[in-house]
């Protein structure tokens, strides 16, 4: 199977980091004059203006925070010098904020419908980077307007009455509570991806394959169940045959391929980042004994699909010289001759996917083993 590297939890992605031009303007704004700030402003809000365009033109996507940021400072800069006797008496910390928060809703309304307008233009593994990031910025977004709100109605009721009484709180909210807030967002944000991607690493997840075998996705094993057969898997199963007899045990997991029936017990769903070799060399270890000396021949893929489950089955077939060498034999577990199987065909006693298999085992091994014993 071909595979294709799929997003992940990225330090790249942080959608706090899209805060730095925001969070240089503050700092500065702590040692500059009032010009020399929004000069600066509107000096850093073009770079980034510049660096989204370049963004999206050559890498097809957004930058949602740091497009939040770049709007921010532009808009600031420009009203500022435009109406600057006008809002002199306003907190360059507080005009900030405001412009901020306007912008985190203005964005995330519109997000949507930035995504889906070029979505067209994405091929599946871009769409599923941007919807990554869109939910990471939808998510610390809602954060932030939490936290912002909070802190402007502090801050702007501390600056209407009590400005002057005291001093050191103000320049606390205005010059330094600011700037810890948001390396505290930042710092939970990095923790966050951090838990987040260990977390997704103990998951177990199971690849999405087109047609052809490619893998252009992955899905944690439960949400996959979940959605019954809407995703399309690789599965592996492996036919145990000593002479004309197959081997055959009851299965263990309701709800999977096999079911309570008596199936193959090497069907196995392949984890995204498994081979096949590996699946086999697991399933070797596990059922045939050291003793055997053939490997399993993939003769046969095919696809298997119900309400619950879509699979692209890669069959192989196993022939071990004596009946022994299959280990860990569960009750019920035996092997099956073709009369014994043909008995109970059609009365629920195999899995569905084994009936399938064995009709064409019968048409194809089965047959040539009988005309190979009619020769001897």
């Amino acid at each position: 199977m071909k595979q294709e590297k799929l997003f992940k939890h990225r330090y790249f992605y942080l959608q706090s980091a899209g805060l730095l031009p925001l969070f240089l303007v503050s700092l500065t704004n702590n040692y500059l004059t009032e010009i020399h700030t929004v000069k600066l402003a509107l000096f850093i809000g073009l770079i980034c203006l510049c660096v989204e365009i370049f963004y999206r033109i050559f890498y097809r996507r957004f930058l949602f925070m740091f497009g939040v940021s770049t709007l921010t400072l532009i808009q600031f800069a420009s009203l500022k010098l435009l109406f600057y006797n006008s809002l002199f008496l306003i907190s360059n910390t507080v005009f900030l904020g405001i412009l901020l928060f306007i912008n985190i809703l203005i964005v995330r309304g519109l997000h949507r419908i930035l995504f889906h307008r070029h979505s067209r233009d994405y091929s599946r593994k871009d769409r599923m980077v941007m919807a990554n990031i869109m939910h990471e910025f939808m998510y610390m977004s809602r954060l932030l307007l939490y936290v912002l709100s909070f802190y402007l109605a502090v801050t702007i009721m501390f600056n209407t009455y009590s400005r002057n009484m005291y001093p050191d709180i103000y320049v606390f909210l205005n010059y330094r509570l600011n700037l810890i807030l948001m390396m505290l967002y930042f710092v939970y944000e990095c923790i966050r991806i951090i838990l987040l991607n260990k977390m997704l690493s103990k998951e177990t997840w199971l690849p999405i394959i087109n047609e052809s075998l490619s893998v252009i996705g992955r899905v944690e094993k439960h949400e996959s169940f979940r959605r019954g057969n809407r995703y399309l898997h690789p599965h592996l199963r492996v036919i145990i045959m000593c002479g004309n007899r197959i081997y055959l045990q009851p299965g263990q997991i309701k709800g999977s391929l096999s079911g309570l029936h008596l199936d193959t017990p090497v069907s196995e769903d392949l984890r995204y980042g498994e081979t096949p070799d590996k699946v086999l060399k697991i399933a070797m270890e596990k059922y045939i004994s050291v003793e055997n000396r053939n490997s399993p021949r993939r003769i046969l893929t095919s696809k298997f699909k119900t309400d619950i489950m879509n699979r692209v089955i890669m069959l192989y077939v196993l022939n071990v010289s004596d009946e022994s060498y299959v280990i860990n034999k569960p009750r019920g577990g035996k092997f099956w001759t073709s009369d014994q199987i043909d008995a109970e065909l059609g009365k629920g006693v195999f899995s569905t996917c084994f009936e399938q298999e064995y009709e064409f085992l019968k048409n194809t091994i089965l047959l040539a083993w009988e005309y190979t014993e009619k020769e001897k």
